[in-house]
């Protein structure tokens, strides 16, 4: 299948519906030609809401530590953004639940292989740790 075709697989995933509190809505930026890779941990409930990753408090603090703008971090030709888990896990007592199990298994591995143009990969929390 075409790297196209994968990613609309990937969007449209639902395996982990029936663990989420919402409905799914798998939140990935990847392109071939990225050279810059940002793994995070899944979604929170605003990416969820507006489908874009790192649109929230911790996408400012990073985009500033990183000395990106938001067009630049935003543009899948530089940058991919792949978390451990797609959609929004729901929230804990202490905050937001883990990245559901089973994207990873699902997903990842068969996006990464095709990301060859990625120099450099910045790893972002405990669960893409």
């Amino acid at each position: 299948m075409s790297f196209d075709e994968l990613v609309a697989h990937v969007r449209r995933c639902r395996i982990c519906e029936a663990h989420l509190p919402l409905e799914p809505r798998p939140v990935v930026q990847v392109s071939q030609s990225a050279r810059l890779l940002v793994v995070g941990q899944a979604p929170g409930r605003r990416v969820h809401d507006t489908g874009l990753p790192f649109n929230d408090p911790s996408g400012d603090r990073l985009r500033e530590w990183m000395g990106v703008d938001r067009d630049t971090f935003y543009d899948d030709q530089q940058l991919a953004i792949l978390p451990m888990g797609f959609c929004y896990p729901g929230t804990g007592k202490s905050g937001d639940l883990p990245p559901r199990p089973e994207c990873a298994p699902a997903w990842r591995d068969l996006l990464l292989e095709r990301l060859e143009a990625v120099q450099l990969t910045l790893v972002i929390g405990q669960y893409a740790h």
